[in-house]
C-alpha cells in the first residue's frame, strides 16, 4: 500500500520548521495543505516560507490562484491526487503538512457533496447580518436546518454563513449534505504527526509574538496592495475572510489604533488555534508530540523510519 505522512497541527505550532527537518531526512516532497497559502500575493499573513526557503523546501500547492478566485475541497484533493502520484511515481514520499483541517479529512474519508457558494451568495449573506445582525441569521438557521444548528454555536459566524450559503443555493439545509461515512479510503496508509501543545499558553505566547512580527513586517501594507492589484476584492471573497485579511480589511477607512488591530488578529487566531485542536482531538490514529518539546524532532524521526521500512 502506498504512504503519505501528514504533519497536522494549530496555527504557530512549528508545522513548516518539523516539516523542513523531515525533508532533510527522508525521500519527500512537501505539499501545503493551507487554505490560505494557495492564494497569490498573499504571504505574509498566510506565513509562507520565504523565497529562500522555497529554494531549498519546495511547496506544492501554495500560490495556485489569485485573491479574487474560489478554491473548493474537492478541488484540493483533486490537486494534491495529481502532486501526489507525481511524487511517488518519483520513489518518494508526499508529506502534507498544514492546519486546514477540511483538506486533511477529504484525503482520508468520502466527501459530502456540499455545494459551493458564490460570490453572489456571500454579499447576500453578508448583507443580511450587517442589516439584521448575526443572532437572526442563527435564529433563521435553527427554523431551517434544526440539525446543523445545534452543532454550531450562535456566535460561529464563518459556519453559519456557510450553512446559509448552501441553503439559499440549493434550497436544501447544509445537513442533507453532509453524510456519517467515516470509513477512511483504502488507497493509501497514512502516518498522522499532530502537533498538540501540552502548555496552551507557550501556544498563545507564540501566535503572539507571530503576529506582532508578520504586523512588523508590513502586514497592513500587504492588504492595501491586494486592494490597490484586486480593485474587486472585498469581504464577499473567501481570501479576505481568513483571520488577520479579514481583521485588517475591516480596519480599513476605521480610526482603530495599531495596537488594538493587533490584539483583534491575535485574538482571532487564537480562536482559529483553538478549532484546529478540537478537530485534531476527534482525529483518529494520531501520533502526538508537543511542538514545544526538544525532543521532538528524534521522536519524530525514528516514527517515520520505522513506518517507511515497514
Amino acid at each position: 500500500m502506498q504512504k503519505k505522512i501528514f504533519i497536522i497541527g494549530p496555527t504557530a505550532s512549528g508545522k513548516t520548521e518539523l516539516a523542513k527537518f523531515v525533508f532533510d531526512n527522508f525521500k519527500t516532497e512537501i505539499i501545503s495543505v493551507d487554505s490560505v497559502q494557495i492564494y497569490k500575493d498573499m504571504d505574509i499573513g498566510a506565513a509562507k516560507p520565504s523565497s529562500s526557503e522555497l529554494e531549498r523546501y519546495p511547496h506544492h500547492l501554495i500560490n495556485l490562484i489569485p485573491p479574487t478566485e474560489s478554491y473548493s475541497v474537492s478541488q484540493f484533493k483533486e490537486d494534491e491526487f495529481k502532486v501526489s502520484s507525481n511524487v511517488l511515481n518519483n520513489n518518494k514520499t508526499p508529506l502534507l503538512v498544514g492546519g486546514t483541517m477540511l483538506y486533511f479529512n477529504a484525503l482520508e474519508y468520502p466527501m459530502d457533496d456540499i455545494p459551493s457558494s458564490s460570490d453572489e451568495v456571500r454579499v447576500k449573506v453578508g448583507n443580511e447580518i450587517d442589516e439584521f445582525g448575526l443572532s437572526h441569521l442563527y435564529s433563521k438557521l435553527l427554523k431551517i436546518d434544526p440539525k446543523s444548528a445545534r452543532t454550531i454555536k450562535p456566535n460561529d459566524k464563518h459556519r453559519i454563513m456557510r450553512a446559509m450559503e448552501v441553503y439559499y443555493i440549493s434550497g436544501k439545509p447544509i445537513s442533507c449534505f453532509q453524510t456519517k461515512n467515516k470509513t477512511p479510503q483504502t488507497q493509501f496508509n497514512f502516518l498522522k504527526i499532530g502537533l498538540m501543545p501540552q502548555d496552551r499558553s507557550a501556544l498563545h505566547k507564540r501566535i503572539e509574538l507571530r503576529t506582532k512580527e508578520m504586523i512588523k513586517r508590513g502586514f497592513l501594507d500587504e492588504v492595501r496592495g491586494l486592494l490597490k492589484d484586486y480593485p474587486e476584492l472585498g469581504e464577499q471573497h473567501s481570501s479576505m475572510r481568513c483571520v488577520g485579511y479579514r481583521q485588517i480589511l475591516n480596519s480599513m477607512n476605521k480610526k482603530i489604533e495599531l495596537e488594538d488591530l493587533t490584539e483583534m488578529i491575535v485574538i482571532a487566531t487564537r480562536q482559529l488555534a483553538k478549532r484546529q485542536l478540537t478537530w485534531m482531538r476527534g482525529m483518529s490514529h494520531m501520533n502526538l508530540f508537543d511542538p514545544f518539546s526538544p525532543k521532538k524532532e528524534n521522536l519524530v524521526k525514528s516514527l517515520i523510519g520505522k513506518f517507511l521500512e515497514s
